[in-house]
């Protein structure tokens, strides 16, 4: 059901087979009403999308209960997602319906991925939380003598809750992955979303994802700011709706990749899509409000869609984490969501390559760059893996790195190192190594030289243990050592 094709960090490329066709993922499902559609399908599929999100809930209120196929309904050709009234009992207290009722209607209207009628925990007290998970968990066990996760054609969905109480969403985790479902969804997302609450989003997800099976997809519900979506699949998410490009343009809300405006605060669009190519500002403020609010939601839909297109190409360079990088320079929320990765180093260094394809280089940009998993890998195998060939050498120099020159042996009874503020210690023999001399940057920075410093003296402390009589320290990492110069150590200005 699912192929994963490359990864990088927890994120993955992969097909996920339905039987409406297959979806590439990671991929966004628009969440669309089920009779009345603001943006035509059409439109939603001219903005690159073949899967969309409705509410089966909403529809069997409408035709009554009466099953109808649900591409039909809608007019649509590709996947289908039905979300089964979770949002409606987050947002109400309850539906009138059974779960049973629920679950044999998505069966009936053919729906590709269908969710059972979980409880959302959403922004509550902790009792509550926990009734929620427990009360999901009851339904997921009791959803088997209806329906077959492991065998029918429909994909179901079975979501972790537990809200921004971590042991219980690891409870919620934990007791899901018993059952013989294929696919996982990560609920109650929502009021953190709205409340920019990013760091609280990347704490759910990691605390679920490191208990689930690698080899299934998961969901993220309520996930449409492109803010959140790099974040998101670097930690293992696959697939994520929202009906917020709908909901933003009826308020007069355009999208960016850094952030969201208002209208009226735009006088030029920074984007070159369809809508903004055609439109100004002005103009589009002017139309009447139900082709304005088609307009924008065309467009931020194409944000959504630039946005999930380059993760995609991130993995397959290997440079999500730069990405990670560039998108925290955006808005303080994102930059809280990165500082929440450094705890999850060894979760993403598992899954990060140390070279795929074509080799490229790391590009290095502040101190958020010496937690990136292929730098940090390489340097910690250095210091707690390498064990200097000596050959009766009692000299040992450490020199700067040059990327435009090659590493040259040591003279005759001597030992070669070289440093780099980003990519720690270098020993000659592993010059070349990637990504040794693969690190492009514009200077240290003063995280950067901090962590040099350390690398210097625990790897010199290396080399005085198995005898190194002299250490010479060539270049500017000669003043990062001159406050805590390591014993028998030389410096050379």
């Amino acid at each position: 059901m699912f192929e994963i094709k490359d990864v990088d960090l927890a994120g993955r490329i992969g097909r996920l087979h339905t039987r409406h066709g297959v979806i590439e993922t990671p991929a966004f499902f628009p969440v669309i009403d089920p009779v009345r559609q603001e943006l035509p399908v059409a439109e939603v599929r001219s903005a690159g999308l073949s899967q969309v999100l409705t509410n089966a809930y909403l529809l069997y209120k409408r035709t009554g209960g009466a099953p109808v196929k649900v591409h039909d309904f809608l007019g649509w050709d590709g996947v289908v997602m039905t979300d089964s009234g979770a949002y409606q009992i987050l947002e109400y207290g309850d539906i009138n319906v059974t779960q049973d009722e629920i679950l044999e209607y998505q069966k009936a209207i053919e729906t590709d991925i269908g969710v059972i009628l979980d409880v959302p925990t959403g922004n509550v007290p902790r009792e509550r939380a926990a009734e929620t998970v427990e009360e999901t968990l009851r339904r997921a066990r009791a959803a088997l003598n209806t329906i077959d996760p492991e065998s029918d054609e429909t994909v179901w969905i079975l979501p972790i809750q537990g809200g921004k109480y971590l042991d219980l969403v690891e409870r919620s985790a934990r007791e899901a992955v018993k059952l013989p479902y294929r696919m996982y969804g990560i609920g109650s997302p929502t009021v953190f979303l709205e409340e920019y609450r990013y760091d609280v989003i990347v704490e759910i997800i990691y605390t679920a994802k490191r208990i689930l099976p690698g080899g299934r997809p998961v969901h993220l519900f309520g996930a449409g700011h492109p803010l959140i979506i790099p974040f998101a699949v670097a930690l293992g998410v696959d697939t994520f709706d929202s009906a917020s490009y709908i909901i933003y343009a009826r308020d007069g809300r355009y999208m960016t990749e850094y952030g969201v405006y208002r209208l009226e605060q735009l006088d030029y669009f920074p984007c070159n899509c369809p809508v903004c190519s055609r439109y100004t500002p002005r103009e589009l403020a002017e139309m009447p409000k139900r082709e304005r609010t088609r307009l924008l939601a065309l467009h931020n839909l194409h944000v959504i869609q630039k946005t999930v297109r380059r993760v995609k190409q991130a993995i397959r360079e290997g440079r999500l984490w730069e990405l990670l990088e560039e998108t925290a320079r955006r808005h303080p929320a994102a930059r809280a969501a990165l500082a929440k990765f450094r705890k999850y180093y060894r979760y993403l260094e598992a899954g990060t390559p140390t070279a795929k394809g074509e080799v490229r280089g790391v590009r290095a940009y502040g101190g958020e760059s010496l937690w990136n998993p292929r730098l940090l890998r390489f340097q910690e195998r250095v210091l707690a893996r390498y064990q200097p060939a000596l050959d009766g050498a009692r000299r040992a120099v450490l020199e700067p790195l040059a990327k435009d020159s090659p590493c040259t042996p040591p003279g005759e009874g001597e030992y070669r190192a070289y440093y780099d503020y980003f990519i720690g210690v270098v020993p000659w023999e592993l010059c070349g190594v990637y990504p040794s001399i693969h690190v492009d940057h514009g200077g240290p920075t003063l995280e950067a030289a901090r962590h040099l410093e350390n690398a210097l003296i625990a790897f010199i402390h290396k080399l005085l243990k198995l005898g190194v009589e002299e250490v010479v320290v060539k270049g500017p990492a000669a003043a990062l050592l001159a406050r805590r110069r390591p014993p028998k150590t030389r410096l050379e200005y």
